[in-house]
């Protein structure tokens, strides 16, 4: 199969995404392919389709069908890009994404070596604490569910050093624990504003330290308006760089975005 595909790079948190049509069925196959190592390589793949709503620049389906706010950042900064936005200027574009209801506004905005991006994200579906059985001891955690995917937010002062020894040795009994398809642990460092987010796909057999993490970032910015009872605006560092999330509460989350910085790093075609 030959496929005409896009790298970028948002917040290092590398993203294929495929321009060449594939039909559903088949695309977590060749978006399992794709990312790995042998192949293109990257953390996660999209599809760019042709929308439903004709308001819409284009759609965006993850390979597992999941919503991917640094991939829909991606997307927008690609049009962008193919439209010749030149360095100072700024759009909005609007795209239909997998895992969210309704239409995305993402902000584009063309600077020096690359964009900086704007995405409104989908609220929660439900927020709740629980707790995960990491390393044989109970952790408690807050779990924030999008469509698609669910984020446990686990603090670092409280699985300490080693975290990622402990998370990837309690893999499979997470995975066994957690019934969705696509979820991620994300550890957060909250003296210093850190996280460090991990990410399954489990029907594409992915597992990922991601670099920059759009939905993790929302997610724990949601889990700070909820604690603190107060909107929220902060950057958070990941290994990719920051991510800026910002959260509006009034007796529960209204609106949620998350900003960072996109790169397009190769164009071109591969074979699976």
């Amino acid at each position: 199969m030959k496929l005409d595909f896009v790298k970028i790079s948002p917040t290092e948190n590398m993203t294929i995404l495929v321009k060449t049509a594939v039909p559903t069925e088949q695309q977590l196959a060749v978006g399992a392919k794709l990312i790995e190592y042998s192949s293109v390589y990257a953390e996660q793949a999209g599809f760019i389709e042709e929308p439903i709503n004709k308001n819409a620049a284009a759609r965006l389906r993850m390979m597992a069908g999941e919503f991917c706010g640094n991939a829909t950042m991606s997307l927008g900064a690609y049009i962008a890009f193919k439209n010749g936005l030149e360095i100072g200027n700024e759009t909005d574009i609007l795209l239909e994404v997998s895992g969210a209801e309704g239409i995305r506004n993402c902000h584009i905005k063309a600077v020096d070596g690359g964009y900086i991006g704007t995405v409104s994200m989908p609220l929660p579906v439900s927020v709740k604490e629980c707790t995960l059985n990491i390393n044989d001891k109970e952790y408690y955690v807050t779990e924030i569910a999008f469509e698609g995917i669910k984020h446990y937010i686990l603090p670092k002062n409280s699985i300490g050093e080693g975290f990622k020894a402990k998370l990837e040795g309690s893999l499979e009994n997470l995975k066994n624990a957690i019934e969705d398809d696509v979820f991620g642990i994300v550890v957060f460092d909250e003296e210093n504003m850190r996280i460090d987010p991990l990410v399954v796909v489990k029907s594409a057999g992915s597992v990922y330290w991601e670099r920059g993490c759009g939905s993790g970032s929302e997610a724990t910015g949601i889990y700070l308006a909820y604690k603190n009872k107060e909107s929220i605006k902060c950057g958070l560092k990941q290994p990719g760089g920051i991510i800026t999330v910002d959260v509006e509460y009034d007796n529960g989350i209204k609106k949620a975005a998350i900003t960072g910085k996109v790169k397009i790093a190769a164009e071109g075609t591969a074979y699976i």
